[in-house]
């Protein structure tokens, strides 16, 4: 199993240019998780299972060079969003591309199965972070019910994480986890 840092860096290397937001990077790692490949510990949040360990493993990481984050703001886009919007973009330096290359000579096995769950959400998901939140959202649900649910059984528990949920949602969301392969059964 892959520590945290490690797969943050297969997971940017695995991205042909840059992923979008904290939120983005936070999915793409608890599918890594849940698929046994990454050992990183989640709890619920806002916006769906959260790791500050990720949070301060990228944070770490961007201080020592090997990932670039870029703040974006309304200023920055030209976006018509509030003052004080912003979000974060993060791609590999070239001394992170170093970093990839000696962990994929470590472990090339987990890094091409990592490579595969990026490569599956940016098909299903293009990387927007409300897409990727809503599959996680759902698998950690149906997860700690151990069951088939129904969307109105997920849309009620989803409630008690403060998570809104629609019908459309989870069968976005469901399509993303069946390309997955992380749920057995949906209605």
């Amino acid at each position: 199993m892959m520590d945290v840092p490690d797969s943050i860096i297969v997971t940017l290397g695995a991205v042909a240019d840059k992923i979008v937001g904290r939120t983005a990077i936070q999915k793409l790692i608890y599918f890594e998780k849940v698929l046994c490949l990454v050992d990183a510990n989640y709890r619920p949040h806002y916006y769906g299972p959260y790791s500050s360990e990720v949070t301060g493993t990228i944070q770490e990481l961007a201080a020592l060079g090997f990932v670039e984050e870029k703040m974006e703001t309304r200023e920055t886009t030209g976006y018509s969003v509030s003052d004080d919007w912003k979000r974060y973009c993060y791609k590999l330096t070239n001394d992170g591309s170093d970093f990839l290359a000696a962990v994929k000579n470590e472990d090339s096995k987990s890094c091409d199965n990592i490579s595969e769950i990026v490569r599956i959400c940016g098909r299903r998901s293009k990387f927007n972070p409300q897409i990727l939140s809503w599959a996680a959202k759902v698998h950690y649900i149906a997860s700690h019910e151990d069951k088939a649910m129904e969307f109105k059984e997920i849309i009620y528990n989803a409630k008690e994480f403060r998570w809104n949920l629609t019908e459309d949602n989870i069968k976005i969301a469901v399509d993303l986890l069946n390309d997955l392969r992380l749920i057995k059964d949906h209605d």
